[in-house]
């Protein structure tokens, strides 16, 4: 699951938004008053947050200096983008045709979902940074951390947290890069649909990586017991856990070309 430098205070505000508008929605319905509109919905987001509780908040987590400001500025434009919060509106919007109200932590996934949309669609160059700093993000985690992210029992908000103190303590400049691969990913999954691979393309990106993979865990010389964490992976302690996690991104990492491509837009699709 990609991770995202935003802790879950951004995610959770997109919630009761829409929770909020939601209640609206069906209060404006009941009592046959004007409903609220999409550019309504944008306006809200556009105005969710200002930056004294932002900036508070990022600096529990260690955010300082320019990388505060970075992070207090990626959280608006984000949220400001006209592509991401018409998608964001439109998600809301479609609870009017009869879908129950999403609970107010589901709503986070509005947000996800444009970013895992719109991951795949990233060009190389960019798909690739993006995955040097999730391996960054990996490395500089707690090994209990990172255990428990590799074998998905970190909640999607403790994930955030967790990713969100590593991204304070990044340089200036790969957090910048990072942020603006992310709002294109974002801006992409808004305006596209979900990129699907031919079963050609994922078989042989399988086996890509798994080559991949087996190549990297011969190369050590703990290869029996990391491949026994890989076959018990959800009963494996932490740190081999996140041995095991590490290893594999570095392998895919060691792909090149239209190979690697494929491989990191599998290892992307929703």
């Amino acid at each position: 699951m990609p991770q995202y430098f935003m802790p879950h205070f951004v995610f959770r505000g997109i919630a009761i938004a829409c929770a909020v508008w939601t209640i609206g929605l069906s209060g404006a319905q009941a009592q046959s008053q004007p409903e609220v509109t999409r550019a309504d919905l944008i306006r809200i987001l556009g105005r969710l947050y200002d930056d004294v509780p932002i900036r508070e908040d990022l600096m529990a987590f260690g955010f300082r200096g320019e990388n505060l400001q970075l992070a207090v500025d990626q959280a608006k434009r984000v949220l400001r983008d006209p592509d991401v919060a018409g998608y964001l509106a439109d998600r809301v919007l479609s609870l009017q045709n009869g879908a129950a109200p999403p609970p107010t932590h589901a709503a986070e996934g509005f947000l996800w979902g444009v970013m895992d949309r719109g991951i795949s669609h990233l060009p190389l160059r960019d798909l690739r940074y993006y995955y040097l700093i999730e391996k960054t993000v990996l490395n500089a985690m707690s090994m209990r951390n990172c255990g428990l992210a590799v074998r998905e029992r970190l909640s999607p908000e403790q994930l955030a947290d967790a990713t969100a103190r590593v991204a304070a303590r990044l340089n200036t400049p790969a957090l910048r890069t990072y942020y603006d691969i992310q709002l294109r990913a974002a801006q992409l999954g808004a305006k596209r649909a979900p990129l699907r691979l031919s079963a050609a393309r994922a078989e042989a990106s399988e086996q890509a990586i798994f080559e991949a993979l087996a190549r990297r865990i011969a190369s050590r010389d703990d290869a029996e017991r990391l491949m026994r964490t890989f076959a018990n992976l959800d009963r494996a302690d932490n740190r081999s856990a996140c041995t095991a996690g590490r290893t594999f991104i570095d392998a895919v990492l060691t792909l090149e070309g239209r190979t690697l491509h494929d491989a990191l837009i599998y290892l992307s699709l929703p």
